[in-house]
Order: C-alpha cells, then sequence, then structure tokens
C-alpha cells in the first residue's frame, strides 16, 4: 500500500496552519502564527495555577528546537504579548508572563480556534475521531522509533 501518509500529513498540517492564521490575522494585517497562540494559551493555562513556565517548558510542551523558541519568543516579546523576567532562585533562568495585552489575544483566539475546531470535526461521527486521534498517537509512536539512517530502532 503506497499511502504516503507522511506527505499527507504534511500538506494537512500546511493547510490548517494556513488556515488557522488568516482566522487569526489581526486587524492591522499581521498574522500571528499558529504556534504563537498555542504557547500564549499554553503560559495562560500554567500562569494561572501558579505554575512559572520557563523557554526550557516551551520546547518540551511543544517539541520545538531551542532556536525555534527562542524565535517565537522574541517576537511574542515585541509584540507585547510576553514579558521575561529573571528567576528569583537563579538569575539563569528567565520566567515568562503574558501581559495585559497577551492575556486579552488569549481570550479572543480560545474562541476562534475552538470554532475553527467545531467546523473542522463537522459531519464527522465520534467513532472515528476516535480513531483518528488512537491513529495519530501510533503515527507519532512509530515516528520516534526511527532512527536518523531511516531504521526502526528496538
Amino acid at each position: 500500500m503506497n499511502k504516503k501518509i507522511g506527505l499527507k500529513i504534511r500538506i494537512l498540517a500546511n493547510e490548517l496552519n494556513r488556515k488557522s492564521a488568516e482566522i487569526l490575522k489581526e486587524e492591522d494585517g499581521e498574522a500571528s502564527s499558529s504556534i504563537q497562540m498555542r504557547i500564549l494559551n499554553f503560559i495562560h493555562r500554567r500562569n494561572s495555577q501558579q505554575i512559572p513556565v520557563y523557554q526550557k517548558d516551551i520546547e518540551q510542551e511543544f517539541d520545538i528546537r531551542r532556536s525555534t523558541a527562542t524565535g517565537v519568543l522574541q517576537t511574542m516579546e515585541k509584540r507585547l504579548f510576553i514579558e521575561r523576567s529573571s528567576c528569583k532562585e537563579d538569575n539563569r533562568y528567565k520566567t515568562i508572563i503574558l501581559t495585559g495585552l497577551g492575556e486579552h489575544k488569549v481570550k479572543e483566539n480560545i474562541v476562534k480556534l475552538h470554532k475553527f475546531d467545531e467546523l473542522l470535526m463537522q459531519g464527522i461521527p465520534e467513532e472515528e475521531l476516535a480513531i483518528f486521534f488512537k491513529l495519530l498517537e501510533k503515527l507519532s509512536e512509530n515516528s520516534k522509533k526511527i532512527n536518523k539512517e531511516g531504521e526502526r530502532i528496538t
């Protein structure tokens, strides 16, 4: 069976990223990337639970490289969505908190993305969605078991 799963997933991911960027576009025309919005939401959840957030937490949560996290956080800081401050216990670490503008943006975009998800799942029965999510988990597990030579790791 030649289904090219990786290619199909990449195409769908690109479609979803373009559509979510379109939905989240600011009035001034500047787009907020979906990863920025997901990171804002993550920070919001952790801050509301009084759990400090560090760049390393974001890298682990979203499975992104350090350089990617740094670039996204710098952009979010320039847009005044977040602030970074030195950790009291260890000055090498910077805690990340949302600004008032960041909080407002999170609440606004939660509504937009929730509606987007609902529209995506429209017409798909619960049983099929359950199978879909189970398959995504299995594909992710399989992907993690493949080394850089393209061979399965045991």
